[in-house]
């Protein structure tokens, strides 16, 4: 394992960083360091795996941390990650978005019920639809009613949708069980929680041959992102009172 990797204190952006918000800090940085490397020092996934979990939490649209992204880029890389594998990670957790129209469609169609508006939603799928939709089944290898609804409603969306959502699983370089480790760690993260995604990803990663150590490590993971507030926030703090150090000796009398 490198060391580096399982080191809070890596984390930051100023080597000398770290032994500053020691002094601070105290006991307070000691826990947070400890926690972040019992997270990031199970040996279940590879770093490089780790690195990847970690980047795909941080870029999905539930959570979009830039200077967390720019991190576990670069560690990734550093870890033996391929930048195809990046750009697969990227890639894969574009589909989260579209979780917000599982969600959005369904009242949608409920509504226009109650208003009596022609309902849509029983039009029959059109034919480049259909073939859209065989392709998805082949691939990906379920389907849901909230898909059915979206491809009905929104069928040029759908079928762009599918597209993406498939992508990966054609021209990316993770294994198929590295890819429902992406999609695991985004349902159980705490930015996201959604609950039928991560039982049907879980089932799949088992299917592919995973170990429940394995999926309990991702489960640590994703707990990181409570540890980002500190990260950011006591790199603001100090940046502050730097500035403020410098101002009070600039209005400092010769």
């Amino acid at each position: 394992m490198n060391d580096k990797l399982t080191e809070l204190d890596e984390i930051f952006s100023r080597p000398d960083f770290p032994e500053r918000l020691s002094q601070v800090a105290g006991p307070m940085h000691e826990v947070a360091q400890n926690f972040w490397r019992v997270a990031t020092a199970d040996e279940s996934l590879t770093p490089r795996m780790k690195e990847l979990l970690l980047l795909a939490l941080h870029a999905t649209a539930t959570s979009l941390n830039e200077k967390a992204i720019a991190r576990h880029v670069r560690r990734a890389i550093a870890a033996g990650a391929s930048e195809t594998d990046v750009i697969d990670v990227l890639i894969s957790v574009v589909g989260a978005a579209n979780h917000a129209l599982y969600f959005a469609v369904p009242v949608l169609v409920e509504e226009l019920r109650r208003a009596a508006v022609k309902e849509e939603d029983c039009a029959p799928l059109r034919a480049d639809v259909e073939s859209v939709k065989a392709r998805f089944l082949e691939t990906r290898g379920f389907w849901n009613q909230e898909r059915e609804l979206i491809a009905r409603l929104l069928p040029d969306y759908f079928i762009a949708l599918s597209e993406i959502s498939m992508a990966p699983w054609k021209a990316g370089s993770l294994a198929p069980k590295e890819r429902e480790f992406i999609y695991i760690a985004i349902d159980c993260s705490v930015t996201h929680m959604y609950a039928p995604g991560l039982a049907m990803h879980i089932r799949n990663a088992l299917g592919h041959g995973a170990t429940t150590e394995e999926i309990l490590a991702i489960f640590q993971l994703s707990a990181l992102l409570g540890l980002e507030g500190y990260i950011i926030g006591a790199e603001r703090l100090e940046g502050f009172v730097e500035g403020q150090a410098v101002k009070a000796k600039g209005s400092t009398p010769e």
